[in-house]
């Protein structure tokens, strides 16, 4: 195939040594640095306080049947999912956004990126699974025609998912460790643009 590519270019009247008009903009337009350290410590920081708040309020959801009143445990139900949706927002933006900045510069980032979408849909799958199946361990079948669930497996399955939550922090924040030292030992990559640019 690169003997046809070759062919094809000096029919062309290109030079095979010289890289493509494709192959150019590719490495004139991927140069990157090593993430800044400063930078990747702010990010960190507001992404643990915003995983760690929703994993908090995960754990919090089951008091929900605390309330007697239905009318009290909907507006509770409903002031802890603005502040569950609004921690959550907030992490997967920054988490989003710090994979990318934390990819070493010579990744193939399309290959990296996808694996991180494809562990995200995996995780999504497993936890669904978890945790219909704990709910099904409660399932009350006392009413005829309604699927309800006990308070103990709302319990099970908010302590099991606020839990995962806080394990993950533990691993995000190891691995901003981690990039931290690489940017501040590590020497900014030189730029891919020719000499004769310079």
């Amino acid at each position: 195939q690169q003997q046809q590519q070759q062919q094809q270019q000096q029919q062309h009247g290109q030079d095979p040594s010289q890289p493509t008009t494709m192959e150019r903009q590719v490495s004139e337009g991927t140069a990157r640095k090593w993430a800044n350290a400063e930078m990747l410590s702010k990010k960190g920081s507001i992404l643990m306080v915003a995983t760690l708040g929703f994993g908090t309020v995960e754990f919090l959801l089951p008091c929900i049947a605390l309330f007697e009143e239905a009318t009290s445990r909907d507006r509770a139900y409903y002031l802890g999912t603005v502040f569950f949706g609004g921690f959550f927002g907030v992490a997967f933006s920054l988490f989003q956004d710090l994979t990318w900045d934390m990819l070493p510069a010579d990744v193939d980032f399309a290959n990296a990126m996808g694996f991180s979408t494809m562990s995200r849909l995996l995780g999504i799958g497993l936890g669904n699974f978890v945790g219909g199946f704990m709910l099904d361990m409660f399932l009350d079948t006392s009413t005829p025609g309604l699927v309800l669930y006990g308070v103990k497996g709302y319990i099970l399955m908010c302590f099991w998912s606020g839990g995962s939550v806080f394990l993950s922090s533990a691993l995000a924040r190891s691995a901003l460790r981690m990039a931290q030292e690489v940017g501040t030992k590590a020497e900014p990559i030189p730029s891919a643009e020719p000499a004769a640019a310079a």
